[in-house]
Formats: structure tokens, sequence, C-alpha cells
């Protein structure tokens, strides 16, 4: 898990360090899938259309709710081939106007699964007249998902995309069934059809971009926070950094402040400033402070921070333990970890018994551990790393090694097991 430093650049101040510094501009690859996007478990539940009043967007889940008035559609879309309608509504604030805010009205022809392909008639421009939004989105009996683009039209190129999944027939059906009861008896004056005709909801709202340099690589990207497919409003709007060629965390995003050339981070021992985001998220520029002091990291003489961690044989253990040996403190994950990675901390564990080796998995789960850890017969310490830990030590890719001296004094923040064998091995001489 990659950790994220920010500081605050105040623009009177910096003007002329970034002069004469080189602006880069990052592609932004758009229909990105966060870490939250595989565990959504959000409904499009879908409701009877029975007649052209219905109950507004905020109703859903509720009791009716009699001081707001009903929507009225002004113009039914041309419905050739479809035997049953229902309607649901789909959120997407760049389709706000002054009328109706927040959720479009959405017919859905042949809800009932049957051979017929399904249709999705979207009030795209939110104006509840169909008959101006162009073709209906389909679902033919082949599909179980599909995707749907919708535009915001006050913001040339920015779009944002949903994909809608169907529920698959004989799978969890207790709790489907209990999904039905739910959304029966808390739905107003709607009639909810069956949780089998309703659909998964997963929303692409981040882009993402690499930088790859000759010192340096990581992966930006920008989360679209307010639903409107608009990626640069400061102070909604959130950003990421992290590994390279890494998945959006989103326990790792932060905001950004009102000016988005004030916004800045730390990566990789280096210093870097947004000099801008395109609205629609197409591509970010950055550039970097060739002069900057950075703000937070680990100092080589300076004791080192303490933390506990569990072992591969469950037992808590914790760094201060160790203060009276010389530690090599490695981090990895099963896809880092080389196979000289592995032969050099084995000689490291074999030769130089007096220095304690703590090699902590980071990221992967604990069952995989054990298992390299037994099927590998690992003999040096194999333990767990945490967010907290990595927060600490400010760990950004993996793997990465750590030499302390005695008292958890650093030596060097970013040495390998091979490297750290050498210089034991030259020391010994």
């Amino acid at each position: 898990m990659s950790i994220k430093r920010i500081f605050a650049l105040i623009p009177i101040v910096m003007i002329g360090i970034f002069v004469g510094a080189q602006t880069t501009q990052i592609h932004m690859e758009k229909k990105v899938k966060d870490d939250f996007f595989d565990k959504s478990q959000s409904i499009l539940p879908i409701y009877k259309y029975t007649d052209e009043r219905i109950e507004p967007y905020s109703k859903f889940g509720l009791e009716i709710d009699k001081t707001k008035p009903l929507y009225t559609v002004k113009k039914m879309p041309i419905m050739e081939g479809v035997r049953d309608t229902g309607y649901t509504y789909i959120y997407f604030a760049g389709a706000d106007n002054a009328q109706n805010q927040g959720y479009l009205l959405t017919l859905v022809g042949n809800y009932r699964r049957s051979r017929r392909t399904v249709y999705f008639y979207i009030d795209r421009n939110n104006d509840f007249d169909f008959t101006n939004d162009g073709l209906p989105d389909s679902l033919t009996l082949r599909d179980n998902d599909f995707e749907i683009e919708l535009v915001n039209n006050t913001i040339p190129g920015a779009t944002y995309a949903i994909k809608l999944s169907r529920f698959k027939y004989g799978e969890n059906i207790r709790y489907k069934n209990l999904l039905t009861e739910h959304y029966k008896a808390h739905s107003g004056g709607k009639v909810f059809t069956d949780i089998n005709y309703c659909f998964r909801e997963q929303r692409y709202n981040s882009v993402a971009g690499n930088f790859k340099s000759a010192t340096d690589s990581f992966t930006i990207g920008i989360k679209d926070m307010n639903v409107n497919g608009v990626y640069n409003e400061s102070c909604t709007d959130q950003l990421y950094v992290g590994p390279y060629n890494s998945q959006i965390v989103s326990d790792e995003l932060f905001n950004m402040t009102p000016t988005i050339g004030n916004i800045g981070f730390e990566w990789g021992g280096k210093k870097y400033k947004l000099v801008s985001i395109e609205t629609s998220g197409s591509y970010i520029e950055l550039q970097e402070d060739l002069n900057a002091t950075l703000s937070e990291k680990l100092r080589i003489g300076r004791k080192t921070p303490n933390f506990s961690y569990i072992n591969v044989l469950n037992k808590k253990h914790s760094l201060k333990e160790y203060r009276k040996q010389e530690v090599f403190l490695f981090f990895w994950d099963k896809e880092s970890l080389s196979s000289e990675d592995t032969a050099y901390l084995s000689k490291l564990h074999r030769e130089f018994p007096d220095l304690k080796i703590l090699a902590l998995n980071h990221g992967d789960k604990p069952k995989q551990v054990k298992i390299i850890y037994y099927y590998d017969k690992v003999q040096y310490p194999m333990g767990y790393s945490n967010s907290e830990i990595g927060a600490h030590y400010f760990l950004e890719d993996l793997s990465r090694g750590y030499y302390l001296g005695k008292r958890c004094k650093l030596k060097n923040d970013n040495i390998t097991p091979m490297q750290m064998y050498q210089q034991l091995l030259n020391k010994s001489k």
C-alpha cells in the first residue's frame, strides 16, 4: 500500500522555485476501476410503470411524501417491440438543471426477463421528454451486463460511465428474497417488481495515468466525487498517488486545495506540484520542484519509529525488542519478491547471525504468506506489515529494504538484500 505526503505550496514564495522546471503532461485513462468498483453492492431497483405521474427519486426506499409534487412524463419514447415497462432513476449530477437535479428518470422496456431485448430509455437531458435523448441503450438475452455513458452537456468531453449487471438466477436466493421484501415494504407508492429484474450498479468515476522517468515512477489518479464527469473541481474531487501501475485505493485519496496550482505531493524522494488538470480528466500537467526540501522523510542517523507486528506464526513482536541489534527491515509482496531477494535474505540469515532480519509482507493475504513460508521452507523471520507501519516508513514501492543500526538508528532507507549482504561482507573483511 502506498503512502502519500501532502504539502501546501504558497504561490508568492514558490514562483521563483519552479521557473525553468519542465512541465510533464500525463495522459489519463478514463473508465478506471478503483478498489471500490468490484466491491460495490449498489442496486438499481426497477419499478412498474403504471402512470405518467411518477414519484420523485428522493422517495426511493422511503414512505410516500405527499408534500412533494409528482413528476409527469411529457413525451414517451417510441417503444416498438416492448411488452412491459418499468422505470428507475440513475444518479448523474452532470445533467442537473433548475427543474430537476440529481437523478435521471429511466424507462425500462421489457424489464421482465425473457428472450426479448431489454431497452433503457434514459432521460439524458433531464426534461421528462424521451423523444430528444437519442437511441436507447439495450441488453440482449446473451448479455449479462452492459455499460451506459452519460454526457455532461455543459462541459465538452465530460462523460461518466456506469456498468449495469443482471442478478443471476439460482444464486444468493436468501439474500435476494430479503432485498425483494425490503423494496416492496419501503418504496412508498411505487410498485416494486422483483430483485431478479433489478441490476447491480458499478460506477467508473475515476481517471488514472502513469508517470515514468529515468529516476522515478508512480500512478496518479483523480476520483470524481460529485458524479458529474468533471475532474478538476478543487475541494470536491480527490487525488491519488501510488506505486507505478497501481489501482486507486479509496483510503489513500486526499482532498485538492482550492487552487489547483497549490497542490503538491512527495514521491520517490522528490516533490511535484500540479500545474493543471484538464476539465474532463483527459490529462494532467506536473512539474518537479528541483529545489525542494522534503518535508516528511526518515532521516539518516535518526531513530526510526517503533511499531508492533505479527509474525507468520501469529506471535506479536515490536521493533524495540531488537534495539541492541542491527536490523535489516525488508518490505515485500508476492508480486515484487524476486528469487535474488529470497536467496540473499537466506544468505544474510545464515552468514550474519548478529543481524536481525524482519521480512514483512505488505498487502498479501496471510494465507498466501504462510504458503510461501512453509512451501519455500523459509528460515529467516517473516511477518505482516500494515498501512500504519507503511505510513511510518513512507513506504511507496515494493520491495524495499531499510538498514537500521543499534538503537534503531537509520543507516539506509533503500537497500536491497544483495546490497545489504555485500556491504556486510565488505565490512567483515
